[in-house]
């Protein structure tokens, strides 16, 4: 009979610790500056160890993990199945109980881990910057400057217009590692910890669900999708990275992303920065007011950036309609929502509020 039970010490452990990991997650929704505390210190400690278990296999685990997962559930019901139908309790709750473990696993990764970042104290508060409701007349200003800063960056190009990476795909990860570091040593609401960002084998297909890269919080890997243009790399890198270091929120890692890139001793990852930034600014920009837009893009567009932006929307034509971006944008919506981020996945273009703030006080 004790062969059948299914509370085992190693279940009753981890269902004991995935309950402390609950209360932790609810007591971050309720108190901003206890998850601004857990954040900077018991997670940070925790992402690390997670990252630094995973950062010597050369290939993601995450997307490893959810390719072999089908497969494996199809495995396992059929194996339990076969035990049901041949009314062997002992041999059927043996293999429940690792199910059952690896669950409370995930839910305690996240609960404990990442979950609470989600509510700590706004980037705004942590870097002292005025963040408000912007006007139209604002964001130009802002993207004034930013195309600005970009002429002032000379890229190499390909035949189409589209700017091309100037080095391999380690050497970029080597020169956003010296600038994201240099960037913590900077902000104490931020800690470094050396991790290596994955690139996904299978970029093409993902590409379809308009991802270019996912934050895979239960191996603590940041994961690259390497079958976007040049320019959205290095961000897209930053991005992730910032996930990786706490900064839970889509603006604001998509502003951290913006700072650790435009202070890059590496004009390319630079250009990167202000580029993703302006493609926002732009967005935000033709939403509050069609006609300065228009004004602006006739008057302030270059032909280099032109060629740029004309490039990304020939490459995307073939993805821009896919059922997979539909499906995964709806549940990446909802899961945002979930995570008090109101604007679900239009959060990601709240980060011109933030470079309207940051602009400001240049």
């Amino acid at each position: 009979m004790k062969e059948r039970r299914l509370l085992t010490p190693a279940v009753i452990t981890a269902s004991a610790v995935c309950g402390a990991s609950l209360l932790i997650y609810i007591f971050s929704r309720i108190f901003p500056a206890f998850a601004e505390w857990w954040t900077r210190y018991p997670s940070q400690f925790l992402r690390g160890a997670l990252a630094a278990l995973t950062n010597f296999i050369p290939f993601s685990v995450g997307e490893m993990v959810l390719l072999l997962l089908i497969p494996a559930a199809v495995l396992y019901v059929l194996v339990t199945n076969k035990y049901i139908c041949e009314e062997d309790g002992k041999k059927y709750y043996r293999a429940l109980r690792p199910l059952i473990i690896i669950v409370l696993v995930l839910i305690t990764t996240f609960f404990g881990v990442f979950g609470p970042c989600y509510f700590r104290h706004t980037l705004d508060k942590n870097l002292g910057l005025q963040k408000e409701n912007v006007t139209a007349q604002e964001l130009k200003f802002t993207a004034e400057q930013v195309v600005k800063e970009i002429n002032d960056i000379s890229v190499k190009t390909d035949i189409t217009g589209a700017t091309v990476l100037p080095c391999g795909y380690d050497e970029l990860v080597k020169e956003i590692k010296v600038s994201f570091k240099d960037y913590c040593q900077k902000n104490e609401y931020i800690s470094w910890f050396n991790s290596n960002p994955k690139l996904v084998s299978l970029s093409p297909v993902m590409t379809y669900t308009h991802i270019s890269g996912v934050y895979s919080f239960f191996t603590g890997e940041a994961n690259i999708n390497f079958n976007y243009p040049d320019f959205v790399m290095p961000f897209t890198i930053a991005h992730e990275m910032s996930h990786q270091r706490g900064i839970a929120r889509e603006d604001e890692a998509n502003f951290v992303a913006f700072l650790v890139c435009i202070n890059s001793e590496n004009q390319y990852v630079k250009y990167s920065g202000l580029f993703n930034m302006l493609e926002y600014l732009l967005s935000a920009l033709n939403k509050a007011d069609k006609n300065l837009y228009k004004e602006f893009v006739q008057e302030s567009i270059t032909q280099n950036i032109r060629n740029e932006l004309i490039a990304y929307n020939e490459f995307f034509k073939k993805y821009s309609d896919s059922t997979a971006s539909q499906v995964v944008g709806s549940i990446n919506n909802s899961y945002l929502e979930s995570q008090g981020q109101q604007a679900g996945s239009a959060s990601y273009g709240l980060v011109v509020d933030l470079a309207v703030a940051y602009y400001k006080t240049k």
